[in-house]
């Protein structure tokens, strides 16, 4: 596994406007909402660390097989994936490739031997929707710095706190500029519903 490295916390929260964006971005691109916030995560990502591919490992939900009876369909494991974000890539490629592979579920193996703690890790949690009812969800405490060392460059949860607001509350390691990383993040999602089809950076 990989060594701890020196991480502090940060956090980037998307509030209404943003969330419009995003929410544009969906309809126009034909993707869902946390896909392309994964996606514009990936971009920012890749432009903070000046590399092409970025490797993601995410946490999804199991499936259920038939007749497991839901006992399943509980639990979450890790997935690892890697998607090309470098430069004459679109926006839009990119992140239809990975909502593409997030839907059907195609992920790859983690290559321990040569995985050397450079993979972005990420636990997407939105809004669970039920029947007659609203979720009410409690808001990310964004005074709290427990993060001292990262196994990761990044270490995410991303929560969806209403219909209009998203806190990404992050473990960073220490020489990377985690306000640079929001500002890649704020340029992705502008970019996934105004510019999708120019090259990036």
């Amino acid at each position: 596994y990989n060594p701890r490295r020196p991480g502090y916390d940060h956090y980037v929260r998307l509030k209404q406007g943003a969330c419009r964006v995003l929410e544009v971005a969906s309809k126009a691109l034909g993707a869902p909402q946390d896909h392309l916030l994964v996606a514009a995560i990936a971009a920012a990502s890749g432009q903070l660390m000046g590399t092409g591919e970025v490797k993601l490992s995410l946490i999804v939900p199991m499936r259920d097989g038939k007749g497991e009876g839901q006992a399943v369909g509980n639990l979450a494991t890790t997935r690892h994936l890697n998607i090309w974000f470098g430069g004459g890539r679109s926006l839009q490629s990119a992140a239809l490739e990975l909502s593409g592979r997030l839907r059907r579920r195609e992920w790859e193996l983690c290559d321990v031997l040569n995985d050397d703690g450079d993979r972005i890790f990420i636990n997407v949690r939105s809004l669970p929707v039920f029947d007659g009812a609203r979720p009410v969800m409690e808001a990310v405490d964004t005074s709290r710095g427990p993060s001292r060392f990262v196994r990761n460059v990044i270490e995410m949860f991303a929560d969806q706190e209403s219909a209009d607001q998203w806190t990404m509350w992050m473990g960073i390691r220490q020489d990377l500029d985690g306000s640079a990383f929001a500002r890649g993040i704020r340029r992705a999602i502008w970019g996934l519903a105004v510019s999708p089809l120019e090259p990036m950076p």
